[in-house]
């Protein structure tokens, strides 16, 4: 029932209107670049849905020994993805199954179905976001659900969950259960053809690197592992070795089968698990995703917390030494003199709760990609990659300055110049507000500045000057709206103003060298 490699009910929508297409179809209409979005395709669910697609379409590919672009026809499509399931095809790829002996779709084969309880009559009580009293979004809402609606939460869960108490045990592709599987990107369009063409692109061009990177024999001979988790059986408790998988294999990480009434009702049932499906703990989510930032020192996947990727963390992981940069931000032919975007995505999760789903795009102009992804990641000598991590830290290190600054000045005019309390946090609210000024014109600054060449005085002196203005204009705005709690007001603001231009003085010369030369 609903068989994905022959049933059109993934819902499309092109520029002459919708249609309904099979997974083969959505291929064709990838390669032809017709897909303009996927109704009813959640946003927290998009990661998930674009990273399943690039992987099955590479998976396909390789096992195939395809050569050449990958086809464009519904019909080679379906012949490939049989291929990766050639003892079930007529099962594997179908959302319900009758016989529970056999594969489903995400669904692993079981001898004891009996054993399976109740677990959502809904889509939405499967799916990732995790609820606090049904505040941030309720639960069991989706009563008109459609089979598309399921197959984009069974995606989501089996390849993005993390831990959610005994029994549920998270994916392997993230760093604990309290993490999320990260996705750092480059793409040259944002339309899903462009996107899902350059990441299989990329997974087929850069599997030997995936190899030698890090102690990945732990996988597989390639083309000899596992491609799709959910074919074998999951009824003992007995994991996965990760040297029976490919690295690019499509995990699961719940029991969960779907049923369906007379009706055609779909609903979910699960069964708890004692141990993960992949026995991989001890490689704290670094298994080779192309997409997931790497720790150099502890081989840790990165962990996104709630400030999702602010201009601090993107610095780390784009220019900093902090991380090992995703194989998916190198370039691919014919890309190095093109303009294109890192497209950074999570969903954070929290003790219990979801922390946000963050996403943050970022231009990047021909030049500076060249500079962040050089022919020899070992070359000390490449110039504009060594400049473009000097003024990347140097912009980091200076807008701390600004923000210590300013928090001062606002402690000082708030409680006065006598005793000011500087481990107080009621200049936060100020601070957070600069951050997000700061935030929204980082890289605008750094990558778009030197769109034509890196001079790195130049850049400084722009970042040294909004920095100025954007920690004048806050406090300006404290000054008239906000009355200091003292009775002297014009001796807190003069002692705030004197703080303030001091410190701004002291820490960003540029800014005020380059005005001083003009005049």
């Amino acid at each position: 029932m609903h068989d994905l490699l022959t049933c059109p009910f993934v819902p499309i929508e092109r520029s002459d209107g919708r249609d309904s297409v099979s997974l083969p179809q959505l291929y064709a209409e990838l390669v032809a670049d017709r897909i303009e979005a996927f109704p009813g395709l959640g946003a927290h669910q998009a990661q998930a849905w674009y990273q399943f697609l690039a992987q099955v379409g590479a998976l396909a590919l390789l096992r195939a020994d395809w050569d050449g672009a990958p086809p464009g026809d519904a019909e080679t499509w379906r012949t490939l993805l049989a291929g990766l399931t050639p003892d079930c095809a007529d099962t594997a790829w179908s959302l319900v199954v009758a016989d529970p002996t056999r594969p489903a779709l995400l669904q692993p084969p079981t001898q004891v179905f009996d054993r399976f309880k109740p677990l959502a009559e809904t889509p939405d009580g499967i799916d990732l976001p995790v609820t606090a009293k049904n505040h941030d979004r309720k639960q069991a809402v989706a009563i008109g659900n459609a089979p598309h609606h399921w197959l984009y939460a069974l995606v989501t869960l089996q390849t993005q969950q993390g831990y959610s108490g005994r029994g549920g045990f998270g994916v392997a592709r993230m760093n604990g259960g309290l993490s999320a599987r990260v996705l750092v990107d480059r793409r040259q369009s944002r339309r899903w053809g462009p996107r899902v063409g350059r990441a299989i692109a990329m997974l087929l061009q850069r599997r030997v690197e995936v190899f030698e990177r890090g102690d990945y024999g732990v996988f597989a001979n390639d083309n000899e592992g596992l491609a799709l988790a959910w074919l074998v059986p999951w009824d003992a408790e007995q994991p996965l070795g990760t040297r029976a998988l490919d690295p690019y294999f499509v995990e699961i990480c719940r029991r969960i089968r779907l049923t369906a009434d007379a009706e055609g009702r779909i609903a979910a049932l699960g069964r708890p698990s004692e141990k993960a499906r992949v026995d991989a703990a001890a490689f704290s989510g670094n298994l080779g995703d192309p997409w997931v930032p790497v720790e150099p020192g502890n081989g840790k996947a990165l962990t996104v917390s709630a400030n999702g990727f602010d201009y601090r963390l993107a610095h780390r992981i784009l220019l900093a030494s902090d991380f090992q940069a995703p194989l998916a931000l190198k370039d691919l032919p014919g890309e190095r003199d093109r303009d294109s975007e890192i497209h950074m995505a999570v969903l954070v999760r929290g003790q219990g709760k979801t922390e946000g789903l963050h996403e943050r795009v970022i231009k990047l102009p021909s030049r500076i990609a060249a500079a962040l992804s050089p022919e020899d990641e070992d070359d000390e000598d490449d110039t504009d990659r060594l400049t473009l991590r000097q003024v990347s830290k140097h912009m980091v290190e200076q807008a701390g300055d600004a923000r210590r600054v300013l928090r001062q000045a606002m402690i000082v005019y708030w409680q006065g110049p006598e005793q000011p309390d500087f481990q107080s946090k009621c200049a936060d609210p100020v601070t957070q507000r600069l951050d997000r000024h700061l935030d929204e014109r980082f890289f605008d600054v750094l990558f778009e500045g030197n769109r034509d060449g890196l001079d790195a005085r130049a850049t400084e002196t722009a970042w040294q000057r909004f920095l100025v203005q954007a920690a004048l204009d806050l406090a300006g705005e404290v000054w008239a709206g906000s009355a200091a709690p003292t009775v002297r007001r014009e001796k807190a603001r003069a002692a705030s103003e004197a703080v303030l231009w001091g410190g701004l003085r002291r820490h960003l010369t540029l800014a005020f060298d380059d005005k001083e030369d003009a005049a």
